[in-house]
């Protein structure tokens, strides 16, 4: 049986877009299908991402106007909103530099994105909700646990609908994961879970500024600032952002706490600035200088009703290996996902039988075509392996196995393909809290967002003391 037959998500496969109306929003009646006017605040990479996204939901989203203090971003992502999101817009999108003017000018904004650097979600978010906005902020919720928990505030004072970018928290794939396979107890007890986020030095290396591009001194004081070199690099340096254990560590750690609906007790943390130092590089020119390590490793423990859980960490910006997915380990079983489609198995423990799981019409498991990879070199490549000295002319091991060795696990995989991009099913959910004005319908609320915030953050506490950090209660509270 074709596994794409199982597909659950709400993708429409020929028109490539997604249905913004679950089954609770189509109960609320009219009020759910209405349209939200919204704007987009930071027109960056990731701004321009939700954009994107946003252009595979049918129906909800009129998007109004943009704001970001430089014209290179902004022109292009107000003119591809026109365009490739036409069926979202009604006449040209208004540009602003400054938010205020925007919300000033635009009271009919019902709903803002927000996608600034870090050190601007805290203000804007509480701003936006002020002046009686929906919003759907960018994760990290902030660069500070301090500027976090102003948020949370900022929510519970102001009565607008408020979601945080974590997406995996709205994506069908990890929804199964969680609902039909942790939690029924497939994979046993999970005593292990690992995550990371390798990056190439290709794929990290510093943005550099267009000719003629520059934004005006007083503009860039006004936003905190303190050049263009910083603008354009803000996520290295920590008055404007996390450093890579937030922007790419973030989404995975998250996944830790909402896997398993708790926090961690402890972390214990190492890392620094491998690379990025300003030593010469392999060319004989000065690599970049970033503040905010490149390379961090964590090591978190969880109490469960289960027992302990220890989780490990890695996002590293020297190695593009093995790329980047998370691993739950139990004593029946094991899972693999990621975003990325090569990631998608779960892998039965001798003894485990999962047939039951894959009859019916609504299967949880479906049986993997292909023999269990559990090393990176036995995944396709695009070049020839040589064949190890160990090994005879036919490719086949001379080498006799160690007896202690496990039995080869049999592979299953998740009878669920996400065919939109990753950010659409979350900016559906939060359309659809909006619509219904709904805050219990939203996927990660920001009370969730915070207590991920303060798992990733307190690993520079870590680094700084080079001490096991122990969790309290209180950190977790506003």
């Amino acid at each position: 049986m074709d596994r794409r037959s199982f597909l659950r998500t709400s993708a429409v496969s020929g028109a490539g877009l997604y249905i913004a109306t679950s089954k609770s929003a189509i109960a609320q009646g009219e009020q759910a299908g209405r349209t939200i006017k919204c704007a987009l605040i930071g027109c960056g990479a990731q701004g321009d991402r939700l954009r994107v996204a946003s252009s595979q939901i049918k129906t909800g989203i009129q998007w109004v106007a943009v704001a970001d203090i430089w014209k290179y971003n902004r022109n292009p992502v107000a003119r591809r909103m026109e365009f490739e999101n036409k069926h979202q817009v009604e006449g040209p999108v208004a540009q602003y530099e400054e938010v205020e003017e925007m919300l000033d000018k635009h009271p009919e904004i019902e709903a803002v994105f927000i996608a600034t650097p870090d050190h601007l979600h805290a203000p804007f978010s509480r701003l936006c909700l002020e002046k009686g906005k929906s919003v759907y902020c960018e994760k990290m919720m902030s660069n500070t646990i301090e500027g976090a928990r102003d948020m949370v505030k900022a929510g519970r004072e102001n009565n607008g609908i408020f979601q945080i970018g974590h997406q995996r928290h709205s994506n069908p794939r990890y929804i199964h994961l969680r609902e039909k396979i942790l939690k029924k107890g497939l994979l046993g007890r999970v005593t292990h879970c690992y995550g990371q986020w390798n990056r190439g030095v290709a794929a990290s290396q510093p943005l550099g500024i267009p000719k003629n591009q520059t934004i005006p001194a007083e503009m860039l004081e006004k936003y905190g600032f303190g050049s263009m070199e910083e603008f354009r690099n803000w996520r290295w340096f920590a008055k404007y952002g996390g450093g890579p254990i937030s922007d790419l560590g973030a989404h995975q750690i998250d996944m830790y706490n909402w896997m398993y609906e708790t926090t961690p007790v402890s972390l214990f943390a190492a890392g620094g600035v491998d690379y990025y130092d300003g030593t010469p590089g392999p060319d004989g020119e000065p690599k970049a200088k970033f503040e905010l390590p490149d390379n961090v490793m964590c090591l978190y423990e969880y109490q469960t009703k289960e027992g302990v859980m220890r989780a490990y960490y890695q996002v590293l910006t020297t190695t593009g290996s093995q790329g980047y997915y998370e691993k739950h380990m139990g004593v029946a079983g094991s899972a693999i996902i990621s975003e990325s489609p090569t990631y998608n198995q779960v892998y039965a423990e001798p003894g485990s039988d999962w047939s039951q799981y894959a009859m019916g019409d609504d299967p949880i498991l479906v049986k993997a075509p292909d023999a269990v990879k559990n090393k990176f070199w036995e995944h396709p490549r695009s070049w020839a392996k040589p064949v190890p000295k160990s090994y005879n002319v036919t490719g086949v091991a001379k080498a006799v196995a160690d007896a202690r060795e496990s039995k080869a696990l049999d592979p299953w995989e998740i009878p669920v393909i996400l065919e939109v991009y990753p950010h659409t099913p979350h900016v559906a959910n939060f359309i659809e809290a909006v619509q219904m004005k709904k805050p219990a319908h939203l996927t990660c609320n920001v009370m969730d967002a915070f207590k991920s915030c303060v798992t990733v953050l307190k690993a520079y506490e870590c680094l700084e003391s080079g001490q096991k950090y122990i969790f309290t209660p209180e950190d977790f509270q506003v």
